[in-house]
């Protein structure tokens, strides 16, 4: 877990030595520390940032890079915006993360993200009820031009960015756990009385994931919907082919032909199909049931009546619908209660 402050055993694990080792540093005065109430130790991320630099500690590039990210989010975020997190008032963060997407701040929009995931540990409360609030809005000022089509353009570019990199962050997390979670359960086997080591690497191996594939339909670009989609499912125990937006419909049958899913979630947010387009959607509706691969659309305008209805074996209107259906229907993990949210920053 990376957090503000260090313990002395966290400090000794980040750089690969001794507990001793650490108290030895901190009494020559290599590092500074603080000392609570009860007399222990606790070093400030500033100052391990500052001690690992000037010593030359061998620190993995990933443990650094999230270690300066952590340090790039608390200044970051002010005051009134850690209250609001404190108190998970999503409405409010999604007006603080609005102001932040009007005035370009980009690094206040990434540090926003993350910290609501430490806060709230629900990617579909997040997309739900701060992300698509504030795009709403943006979308509208857009409408009633109040925004230029490039500002426009760069306020969704600069969400997805920050959506793109919590993302990765998240499978980063996950993959160490899996591997933590493998290597401890091998080692309980091997040392137990009568197991091989042969046997105990069958014991452990981990089990097959539902895979899901995650898209838009062709000419449809809105990918900001498509990744909420991505890591809700992410979030409960599934393998996600996030293949994007505006894929062709053939390359999508062939995407489920090599992936062989289980599921496809299709995140469509045009108001209305063009006959074509619907045609060809139709035909993939019917390619997935002969496949067996359950169909999943959401988007804001999947109830439209003035364009051809859309058939799919569910229909999400938002994230927490998506949700609500994949853990009635299906055996899901939550990765996001067994994974610690700071250890993705």
């Amino acid at each position: 877990m990376i957090s503000q402050f260090f313990s002395t055993r966290e400090l000794s694990e980040l750089c690969a030595v001794g507990e001793t080792t650490v108290k030895r540093w901190a009494n020559m005065g290599l590092i500074k520390y603080h000392k609570t109430i009860g007399g222990h130790r606790k070093f400030k991320l500033d100052d391990v940032l500052d001690f690992i630099e000037k010593n030359h500690i061998r620190v993995s590039s990933e443990q650094l890079e999230r270690l300066q990210v952590q340090k790039r989010n608390a200044e970051a975020i002010d005051l009134n915006t850690e209250i609001l997190l404190v108190r998970g008032d999503v409405s409010a963060l999604a007006d603080k993360l609005t102001e932040n997407l009007l005035e370009f701040k980009k690094n206040e929009v990434e540090a926003l993200l993350s910290k609501a995931i430490e806060r709230i540990p629900s990617f579909a409360v997040i997309f739900d009820n701060m992300i698509a609030p504030a795009m709403h809005r943006v979308g509208n000022m857009w409408c009633e031009k109040k925004l230029s089509i490039s500002d426009e353009h760069i306020i969704t570019n600069m969400i997805v960015e920050a959506i793109l990199r919590t993302k990765v962050r998240f499978e980063t997390s996950l993959r160490e756990e899996q591997e933590r979670n493998v290597s401890a359960l091998t080692l309980l086997y091997t040392n137990t009385e009568g197991n091989t080591r042969e046997a105990a690497t069958t014991e452990v191996n981990p089990k097959k994931h539902t895979v899901i594939v995650a898209t838009c339909p062709e000419s449809e670009l809105h990918e900001v919907p498509l990744l909420g989609v991505s890591l809700v499912c992410e979030s409960l125990g599934f393998q996600v082919r996030y293949v994007g937006a505006s894929v062709p419909f053939k390359d999508l049958e062939s995407a489920v032909e090599e992936h062989k899913p289980e599921i496809v979630c299709m995140s469509i947010t045009n108001a209305r199909l063009h006959a074509p387009v619907y045609r060809r959607y139709e035909q993939f509706r019917k390619f997935l049931a002969k496949h067996q691969v359950k169909f999943i659309i959401g988007g804001q305008f999947i109830g439209e009546t003035k364009s051809h209805p859309l058939q799919a074996d569910f229909r999400a209107r938002s994230c927490s619908d998506l949700e609500r259906y994949i853990r009635e229907n299906y055996d899901v993990g939550t990765v996001s209660q067994e994974i610690d949210p700071k250890s993705m920053n």
